[in-house]
């Protein structure tokens, strides 16, 4: 029996370094960004900044020699090696210099782009910035404060950075700066074909900040949609709805995007998405309540529960144990959403959770 006992937990051990692995984001940094809009480029300009062992600001000089003409330094030692790198494909054509960068672990240099050599103290500014996984939700609001008014700045470097940052912001930092975002230019910017790419970030801040003009353009935008395989956007509007109108919004998402079968995957996570950040954030609309909507998806689509077992786990949410536990072998559940109900029967104090685990790994 001894022996029993012990190979059945390391049986369990193995399947929480396979979960481990599997999860779904569960282990987070200490303030997470926020799901809706954060972009998909691996690094924004601040954080490659962060990681560079040097940075210049320098014009490229085809020569001969061809080279560099460094104007700024902006990381790094002065007397450092010049760039490795070939100027001739590189020049602005409105003369600014280039942000160049040394990877501190690749040692390759990399161009960033054009930016006027008046903001090398604000390069060096956003170098010596935390990096994200260090980052505290305090850390996270004093930068989007910073940032924010960047937005859309002249100089397309800036703008840049100052998107690519604040989109990966929690909600709550970028709710604890609404005063600093301008309704007015955030319901242009929406409308700018121009800024499709950055259009999540900015329905969702004008959800912060927007009066019942932006309420009903929203729900307008809402009304109108068609199922979409990659609707981009529909997480930002539910949560900008969400925003606007508190808990009043969530009967109508729970009928319309949670329940309704006829909806597709990428349209059930966008809600699932929306709910969760303001769960996660537990202002506008009470946590208890976002977690109740959650808790009544895994009743009626319980082969899909994985979607917000994540969620209900983060929250301590611990009343889907014996559904999940009952679900876990079953093989019309699908593998992503049985892992993400593995995951959340390992963290749940309750007994049922074990026993299910046990009969698991029994099954391998």
């Amino acid at each position: 029996m001894e022996g029993r006992a012990v190979r059945a937990g390391r049986a369990l051990r193995r399947l929480g370094l396979l979960l481990a692995g599997l999860a779904l984001g569960l282990a987070a940094s200490p303030a997470r960004a926020c799901a809706v809009c954060a972009p998909s480029a691996p690094l924004t300009v601040a954080q490659r900044l962060i990681d560079a062992e040097r940075a210049l600001l320098a014009h490229p000089e085809p020569g001969p020699p061809a080279g560099w003409r460094v104007v700024a330094l902006v990381r790094g030692e002065p007397a450092g090696e010049p760039p490795a790198i070939a100027p001739g494909a590189y020049r602005d054509p409105e003369g600014r210099p280039l942000l160049l960068v040394r990877d501190r672990l690749s040692k390759a240099w990399s161009v960033l782009g054009p930016v006027a050599e008046a903001q090398a103290d604000w390069l060096r500014g956003l170098a010596a910035y935390r990096r994200t996984a260090e980052m505290t939700l305090e850390d996270w609001t004093r930068r989007v404060a910073a940032l924010a008014p960047l937005l859309e700045h002249p100089e397309p470097l800036m703008a840049e950075t100052a998107y690519g940052e604040i989109a990966r912001a929690p909600y709550a930092a970028m709710r604890a700066n609404r005063a600093a975002f301008d309704g007015t230019r955030l319901a242009r910017w929406v409308e700018d074909p121009a800024l499709a790419p950055r259009r999540p970030l900015y329905l969702l801040l004008l959800g912060l900040t927007g009066g019942p003009a932006d309420a009903m353009r929203i729900e307008r935008a809402l009304a109108a949609r068609k199922p979409a395989p990659d609707p981009v956007d529909l997480p930002a509007l539910l949560a900008a709805d969400l925003e606007l109108h508190g808990s009043s919004r969530l009967a109508r998402i729970e009928k319309t995007w949670l329940l309704d079968p006829a909806r597709g995957p990428a349209e059930l996570r966008a809600a699932v998405v929306a709910l969760s950040v303001h769960g996660a954030e537990g202002g506008t609309v009470p946590r208890d309540a976002v977690a109740d909507v959650f808790l009544r998806f895994t009743e009626r689509r319980a082969a899909l529960g994985g979607l917000v077992a994540q969620d209900l786990a983060a929250w301590g949410v611990w009343d889907a144990t014996p559904r999940f536990a009952a679900l876990v072998g079953s093989p019309e559940v699908p593998m992503w959403s049985r892992v993400a109900m593995l995951q959340y029967l390992r963290e749940s104090p309750r007994p049922e959770a074990r026993a299910a685990l046990e009969r698991v790994v029994r099954t391998r």
